[in-house]
Parts: C-alpha cells; sequence; structure tokens
C-alpha cells in the first residue's frame, strides 16, 4: 500500500495535531506491512504554535498546492489512499486521483466559533469544513463522542466515520533523575511545588477558571503555585487575557519542549485540565504516565478518555476545583489511588494500536472505492 499524508503539521510545535501526525507516520512505517508512506507539502517558509500563524500569503500559496500541484504529486507517486490528518487539509476530494480520508479530531471551531472567529469568518469555515466532511471517503474522529458530534452537525452516514483513538508517546513516563529535573526547573523557572495547566490564553483550555480555582486554594494554602505551560494563543498574552484576575502564584512558562515536557508532568503535584471541549486530550494520559494524579472537567470527550482514573470537576464552577485540588493535595491515599489508576489508564492507549486501525481503515476504503 502506497499512503500519503499530508505534512503540514508537522510545521507546527508539537501540540495535538502534530503529535498526531508525527506519530501515526512513525508507527504506520513500523508496523512491517511493507507500506510506502510518504509525506506531500509545499516547502513552509514558518514554525510556530499553529495553523493561525501562517501569513496570508502562506496559506494562499498552500490553497494553490493543495488545488493544482498535489493531485499530479499523487498520481505520479502511485498513491493509493491520501489522508490529510486536520480538518482542512484535504482538497475537493473529487480532484484526487485516489481515495481520500481525514481526521477531524473536533469540530470546536464550530461549536465554539465566537471565541475564534467573526460571524463571517465563521460561516466561511463551517461551509467549507462541511463541504470536505461530506465529500471524503472516510472520517476518522479520536473519540465517540466527536464522531456522535460530527454526525449530530453534519449528518453524514454514520457508516462513513470512525473512532480511533489517539495513544500516548512512549517518552512520557517519571523522570526521577535529580540532573535532569533540575535542568528542566531551571529552565522554566519552575517553582518548588506546583499544579500544572496547560493551554496558556487559547479561550476554550478555560485557564482563566483554573486562576480563580487557584487562588480560592491560596486563601487556605501558600505553599503551591500554578504553572501555565503553553504559547500565546494570536500572540494575546496573559495579561490582556486574564486581565482583572488576581495572578499572584501564577507562573507562565510559555512553549514547553517535547524533551522537556515528561519532567514538567512528573515533578508536578496534579495536572488541572479544565477545559471546555476537547476531541481526544492528550495531556491527562500524559501526565498519567508519568505518574501524576489528574483532576480534569467533566465535559465532552474527556470523562471518556480518562474513565475512573482521575477527579472530574465542573469546568465552570472555580470553587468545586479548588475543593478538588485541596482533596488531592492533602490526601496522600487518594494521590496513591488516582496514580495506579492513571497508570493502568494510560497503558490501555497506544500509538502502534493507533496506527494499526488507521491502516484497516484505508485497506477497507481501497476495496470500497476499487469496486
Amino acid at each position: 500500500m502506497r499512503i500519503g499524508i499530508e505534512a503540514l503539521p508537522l510545521f507546527y510545535h508539537r501540540t495535538g495535531i502534530a503529535t498526531y501526525t508525527h506519530e501515526l507516520v512513525q508507527n504506520l512505517r513500523r508496523l512491517g506491512e511493507g507500506d510506502r508512506v510518504i509525506l506531500f507539502g509545499r516547502n513552509q517558509r514558518m514554525a510556530g504554535a499553529s495553523y493561525h500563524d501562517i501569513s496570508y500569503r502562506e496559506r494562499l500559496a498552500n490553497y494553490f498546492y493543495k488545488k493544482y500541484r498535489l493531485p499530479g504529486e499523487l498520481l505520479n507517486r502511485g498513491i493509493d489512499i491520501y489522508h490529510s490528518p486536520r480538518d482542512m487539509g484535504l482538497p475537493q476530494p473529487e480532484q484526487l486521483p485516489c481515495p481520500a480520508v481525514m481526521t477531524l479530531h473536533d469540530i470546536i471551531l464550530v461549536r465554539m466559533a465566537r471565541d475564534y472567529y467573526t460571524p463571517h469568518r465563521a460561516y466561511l469555515y463551517e461551509r467549507r469544513l462541511l463541504s470536505r466532511v461530506r465529500q471524503a471517503d472516510h472520517v476518522i474522529t479520536a473519540s465517540h463522542f466527536s464522531r456522535e458530534d460530527t454526525i449530530d452537525w453534519s449528518g453524514i452516514d454514520p457508516d462513513r466515520i470512525s473512532v480511533v483513538h489517539n495513544g500516548v508517546s512512549e517518552r512520557f513516563r517519571p523522570v526521577t533523575d535529580d540532573r535532569e529535573r533540575q535542568r528542566v526547573r531551571e529552565r522554566y523557572r519552575l517553582p518548588r511545588r506546583y499544579i500544572l495547566c496547560l493551554g496558556s490564553t487559547e479561550p476554550r483550555k478555560n485557564v482563566g477558571t483554573a486562576i480563580r480555582a487557584f487562588q480560592h486554594l491560596r486563601r487556605s494554602r501558600r505553599d503551591v503555585s500554578l504553572v501555565v505551560t503553553g504559547t500565546n494563543y494570536r500572540r494575546v498574552a496573559p495579561p490582556q487575557a486574564f486581565a482583572g484576575l488576581d495572578m499572584e502564584g501564577v507562573h507562565f512558562t510559555g512553549y514547553v519542549g517535547d524533551r522537556d515536557m515528561a519532567a514538567v508532568y512528573s515533578m508536578a503535584a496534579v495536572l488541572l485540565f479544565p477545559s471546555l471541549y476537547e476531541g481526544f486530550g492528550l495531556p491527562p494520559l500524559e501526565a498519567m504516565a508519568c505518574h501524576t494524579p489528574v483532576i480534569a472537567a467533566n465535559s465532552t470527550s474527556i470523562p471518556e478518555v480518562v474513565g475512573d482514573a482521575a477527579l472530574l470537576v465542573d469546568p465552570r464552577n472555580a470553587a468545586e476545583m479548588a475543593a478538588s485540588l485541596e482533596l488531592v493535595l492533602e490526601s496522600e491515599d487518594l494521590r496513591r489511588d488516582l496514580v495506579e489508576k492513571g497508570v493502568a489508564r494510560a497503558a490501555r492507549f497506544s500509538w502502534r494500536r493507533t496506527a494499526e486501525e488507521t491502516r484497516r481503515i484505508y485497506a477497507r476504503v481501497i476495496a470500497t472505492h476499487d469496486h
């Protein structure tokens, strides 16, 4: 099988879609099925947190590449199936010389459009996405929640959309080496004891509620800080995004590189994951693999992913969040229970299994397309 995969997400910082693309490609190549996995994309003059950082000129160049050059490249390389690992990676599928699969991780930009777009841009995005979803030969989602959400929104045939869970990279394991921990602590100026929260200023990550919960907690204990990782979403800095909130004890690290993230998880007293919407949500599982207890939102796909291995809270209730933080910080028995369950839970999700299940979808789509 000759598999073509869009390469653009690999130019981003290693956030969710970039991680998914990297792990899928590497694990497809390791399956030993004799496949060729070939990446397609024009040379990018960018690198950054997300597609939103690409200039308009670069986006236009990507559009023309997909529309006019990509079909010929796929034909010349004899590609049997083309896979876009992100929502807008496909050209119009009828332009392609082979069947096309897309991974739709979530429809956040539809469900929470007002947090990201003007009304006009939200309308244009939804219309374009709906066209891609309805025309793709098959759609992959990372959770049953996302599958049902997508069917409800798009009306596509349920037989044309499958769930393939994400995996947890083997690099996420407890970091116990004192020198490595000290290196990471100094690099990001991490406090001695901290609650970890990911997402920086992206609205759906709900860091503002985490900060309010932390300030509730600070009334009774001053021995812990709140560390927030991640790049500033669309260059909106924390003082602007969280204006009016008490920021005492809150530390923003900026982007944390792949090499350092396992240590950041391992040194955290607890991961707080209050996201309002996730199509899957890798950080809770990554933290669990690093033996860190997790408190997570009880919304969207998150309960499906974490099972009973995390404390679940209302992501809009700062007082409830603070009470759960207090419980985990105070009770050694609860921490031990969450860590044990978390290790077992994270072990259920592997990128090799993601690759195996995705490859089976490729084979099925090719066989159906040929008849």
